[in-house]
């Protein structure tokens, strides 16, 4: 049975409006909702015919109306703080949701994101701090001060009234871990893909649409099982307003020899199966070239995984609960051996017990 996900993800790829909810479950609706697609949920359903007489209805409408609140919040909320900002130090660059969802997405609020998160130059991250304390916000974590010294983000803030969290970001990965040691994650490299735009009259940068793809790709697989579906949708729509100039070429350049490659081959073939991406045929081919860490078993393995746990429902069970996935999942794309990292599952999941953790403290051990 296919999963209840997919036809979300194909519905948003085609564009239609008209998908018929009554065909969803409750449980599905209700797993849609909890993995961030609510408002897609609304979106691919609201033209379809008798979809007001759901009994599901009040529910998807009313999370698709508190995402247009937030997002409408948060859109406000970096609108002050970029005015706060003028003047007082170059342009931000803007990562993550507060980028994407007004860049790539057809409404915004498809996009629902946890935080607010920026890049700036480390010469900049008093200024912007000092900004963010002026208007509300605080500091607030339950890791300590020291943590966050050598963190690719600073501590985050957050705004006691509004409810709403900022990330100011010095990197895009811890700087020890492989993705932050990756010649394509450097400083150096990252200022030259920044590309020069506008939020709400205010200048700031982008990352381009290759680069950001590449990014997206690996801060999803680092952050499995959090980040979830939302990348999957964010690499659909990615590629649906850049089709025709999206240079492969380059990205694929890019990506010899990086850690990067493994992540995105995953993704983008996953998403080539259920025909939700438009590729032409020897991208994957050449992507697969450049990747090292995933064999032929430990690939089909991840491609049932995501099937199974993110797009099917949560992971349940004592064999591979949340805890255990996520440390098969950083344990495979580790650098390494296919075979290697397969057989070091079993080790990690016992260290990883020992800890009393999940896969947090297990990835700045792998």
């Amino acid at each position: 049975m296919r999963a209840p996900l997919v036809g979300l993800l194909q519905a948003a790829a085609h564009g239609r409006e008209d998908l018929p909810l009554a065909a969803m479950q409750a449980a599905q609706v209700r797993w849609a909702i909890e993995s961030g697609f609510g408002p897609l949920l609304w979106y691919t359903t609201h033209a379809a015919a008798g979809a007001t007489a759901s009994p599901l209805w009040p529910l998807v409408r009313g999370t698709d109306l508190a995402a247009r609140l937030l997002t409408a919040e948060q859109f406000k909320a970096m609108g002050e703080i970029l005015e706060a900002c003028r003047g007082r130090m170059p342009p931000v660059t803007l990562l993550k949701g507060i980028s994407i969802s007004a860049q790539y997405y057809p409404v915004p609020h498809l996009r629902l994101m946890r935080d607010l998160d920026v890049l700036v130059d480390e010469s900049a991250l008093p200024t912007l701090e000092s900004v963010l304390s002026a208007l509300g916000y605080r500091q607030q974590s339950h890791l300590p001060s020291t943590f966050y010294a050598t963190h690719h983000h600073s501590k985050p803030f957050v705004h006691p009234a509004r409810g709403l969290w900022v990330e100011i970001h010095r990197g895009l990965f811890p700087p020890s871990s492989y993705l932050g040691m990756d010649r394509l994650f450097r400083r150096e490299t990252l200022d030259q893909q920044r590309q020069f735009s506008v939020f709400q009259d205010h200048e700031v940068f982008r990352l381009s649409p290759e680069w950001q793809l590449a990014y997206i790709a690996a801060h999803w697989a680092s952050e499995f099982p959090r980040i979830g579906v939302v990348a999957l949708l964010d690499v659909i729509y990615l590629l649906r307003q850049t089709a025709g100039t999206f240079n492969w070429t380059r990205l694929l350049d890019w990506l010899e020899g990086s850690a990067a490659a493994a992540p995105l081959c995953l993704l983008l073939s996953y998403l080539d199966v259920y025909q939700v991406v438009d590729l032409a045929p020897d991208v994957l081919r050449d992507l697969s070239l450049r990747q090292y860490v995933l064999g032929p078993v430990s690939f089909t393995l991840m491609q049932r995984l995501l099937d199974r746990y993110l797009m099917a429902g949560p992971p349940a069970g004592l064999v591979l609960n949340a805890h255990r996935l996520e440390i098969l999942w950083q344990t495979l794309l580790a650098p390494g051996s296919p075979w290697g990292n397969l057989l070091r599952v079993p080790w990690h999941w016992l260290v990883a017990s020992r800890l009393g953790t999940g896969g947090a403290k297990l990835r700045r051990l792998i």
